[in-house]
């Protein structure tokens, strides 16, 4: 592990990630962004979003320091939502439309169980070394040597931290299953599993085939079975009866920022285009044909369709069944992070943009 405690400006951080984790933003001087509540902005200003979700009719957005904000129309306004961190946020995930978690910077991870209109912490960097070191720290007394060796990694990456009590390397997705069973990922290999909604969380850093500690950067899950993606081609699937994740051989060592499982199908997206599909749960592999050369920031299903979003805004649609590929209309409002279909209507996304959250129409090229 090493330290991402860093401070770099605003503009900065919203033109580097997804693509960079090494980077934090402090919400005012001389404050820690896990004791200050995020700083309620003018309703008539434009402010940067890095993630962006859809639960029922309601869409959620995040943003950096603590930003949280939701659409009742599609998209077209935005109020903010009062966020008990100043922490950047980099992603939002509902599992139903009562239950939600946002997870950012300084190991932050929110839950919501009213369907977005508050948030609570779940956890946070000092909570989760003081995790770490209990969970870690029990087995090695016990004469656990694996464990020993986690006590020592944690102790290198606390030794460059700029907060002596804080673990915080960034959380960079979350997701759960019907049954409240899910993870949590982030930079340096970090992963943390919950059987309880994210009541309690168990550290599984040795129970993955990640021992160069990898950026983990998105998550899936299909019947039970949760896969995960990273960097340098890593993709790791969840052996449920061995209890860790094994890495899957995908014929690309780039990296790969995020991955969706659906019916018979599996899916793999990253750098400079890159997009790879699997019928027989990882086994083999096709190459998809995107056309697009920019990393691919999101997959965005409508029917059987995917529209694959670039960070450039170039767009495409792949058939889901025959892997087809139709180019669609860019879209040409500036760099983007992330996309969700619009809660107004089937034919329009919501993507996450430096100047805000933007409606943009799905719309076959010419």
């Amino acid at each position: 592990m090493r330290s991402c405690r860093q401070r770099l400006c605003t503009a900065a951080l919203i033109s580097l990630l997804p693509l960079l984790v090494t980077i934090r933003v402090e919400a005012a001087v001389g404050s820690d962004p896990l004791d200050a509540p995020a700083a309620m902005i003018d309703a008539g200003v434009s402010a940067p979003v890095i993630g962006v979700a859809q639960v029922g009719g309601t869409l959620v957005s995040v943003g950096p320091r603590g930003l949280i904000q939701r659409s009742d129309d599609g998209g077209r306004s935005w109020q903010q939502v009062p966020s008990p961190v100043s922490s950047d946020l980099v992603q939002v995930r509902f599992s139903d439309e009562r239950n939600g978690w946002i997870v950012g910077h300084d190991s932050v991870l929110l839950h919501t169980s009213d369907g977005g209109d508050s948030w609570q912490i779940q956890l946070d960097g000092r909570r989760l070394l003081a995790l770490l070191q209990g969970w870690y720290g029990q087995r090695a007394e016990a004469g656990d040597a694996i464990a020993d060796d986690m006590l020592r990694e944690i102790g290198m990456a606390m030794t460059t931290s700029a907060t002596p009590d804080v673990m915080a390397a960034p959380f960079l997705d979350v997701l759960f299953d019907g049954r409240g069973h899910g993870f949590v990922v982030g930079a340096f290999g970090m992963i943390l599993h919950s059987q309880d909604a994210g009541a309690t969380w168990e550290p599984w850093i040795e129970r993955t085939d990640n021992d160069r500690r990898m950026h983990l950067y998105g998550l899936a899950e299909r019947q039970g079975v949760f896969y995960v993606a990273g960097e340098q081609g890593l993709l790791m699937r969840l052996e449920p009866q061995a209890g860790r994740f094994v890495a899957l051989q995908v014929p690309y060592g780039g990296t790969f920022f995020g991955v969706r499982a659906l019916d018979g199908l599996l899916l793999v997206h990253g750098l400079r285009g890159n997009l790879f599909a699997s019928r027989d749960d990882g086994q083999q592999w096709r190459k998809v044909e995107t056309g697009l050369e920019s990393s691919l920031v999101s997959l965005v299903e409508q029917g059987s369709k995917l529209v694959v979003v670039s960070q450039d805004g170039q767009m495409v649609a792949v058939n889901s069944n025959t892997l087809a590929v139709t180019s669609l209309q860019p879209v040409r409002v500036g760099e983007i992070y992330a996309a969700s279909l619009s809660s107004a209507a089937d034919d329009k996304l919501v993507v996450a943009l430096f100047s805000g959250a933007r409606v943009v129409a799905i719309a076959k090229a010419d």
